[in-house]
């Protein structure tokens, strides 16, 4: 269970942060102030790897404290260098989300004892007349360090760019990210939008998703694993109650780069992640 609300919160709490505007909400994240809610309701994240579970959860806490130069929002923690009302350079880590398919689910279940049926649109698959049979699959989780920084567009339209690398000796990959999200009123609340894509070097792909010698008790077909590149886009919407109770809405879909959706250890060409429920604002 605690794994479970460790990597939901992580992939969740990407969802962007509400910049103050004219509506009066207290659960803000304000300087210099320790901000932690709590939501209940329903949501988690699809798990694309092979015969995985699903990662779900009735509850989805929050704990965030922003000071003058640094701050930690749930798992990830950043230091500003240079921040201006148009522009900000973070230092920042933050967790590699692809471990959290591998350490969340209990990867001891993933199994594939049947063949590997063949996909639609005449995308390459395994024979089906050969059947995988994978030994229980093991991945470790790695923390990502880096930089990220944030130029404003237009308005409440930003563009958002970062790098990290791992500094955990776990796969010594990187990760760039670039997207676009703007924040609005809508319906009484607020909401958000963002589109945004991240390339993952190769290091990282193919230590998350190549079927290693011994991991298999059948010989697989050679298939050449790359760096990847991932698109997404992401909505969100809160609703003030009152002062310390809001509805909330989050949803993320992912597109996996074709290469990545080909492989021995994938089954989707993308997964969603989100959570809909009421958040408690302590």
């Amino acid at each position: 269970m605690i794994k479970n609300l460790l990597g939901i919160a992580c992939c969740l709490t990407s969802l962007i942060t509400y910049a103050q505007t004219d509506l009066e909400q207290p659960h803000y994240i304000e300087k210099s102030t320790l901000n932690a809610s709590i939501t209940l309701g329903y949501g988690g994240i699809e798990n694309p790897v092979i015969n995985a579970d699903n990662i779900t959860s009735p509850v989805l806490p929050s704990l965030a404290y922003y000071g003058e130069h640094w701050y930690f929002d749930d798992f990830s923690v950043g230091y500003s260098l240079l921040e201006t009302p148009s522009y900000y350079l973070d230092l920042f880590g933050r967790f590699n989300d692809d471990g959290f398919f591998f350490e969340l689910d209990g990867i001891d279940k993933l199994f594939a004892v049947s063949a590997v049926s063949s996909k639609s649109g005449g995308r390459p698959s395994i024979p089906s007349a050969t059947p995988i049979n994978l030994t229980a699959i093991e991945r470790d989780l790695s923390y990502m360090v880096g930089l990220s920084s944030a130029v404003q567009l237009y308005d409440d339209v930003w563009l958002n760019t970062a790098f990290v690398q791992d500094v955990t000796d776990v796969h010594n990959g990187h990760e760039f990210f670039v997207n676009v999200y703007c924040n609005f009123e809508m319906l009484f609340g607020l909401a958000s939008l963002e589109i945004g894509a991240v390339y993952k070097n190769s290091e990282l792909i193919e230590y998350y998703y190549t079927v290693a010698a011994g991991e298999s008790k059948t010989r697989l077909p050679h298939y050449n694993l790359t760096s990847a590149i991932n698109y997404h886009v992401k909505a969100s919407y809160s609703y003030p109650i009152n002062e310390s109770v809001s509805i909330d809405l989050k949803l993320k879909h992912t597109w996996l780069d074709s290469n990545l959706a080909h492989s021995q250890m994938v089954d989707k060409g993308g997964y969603f992640s989100g959570f809909a429920g009421v958040t408690y604002h302590f």
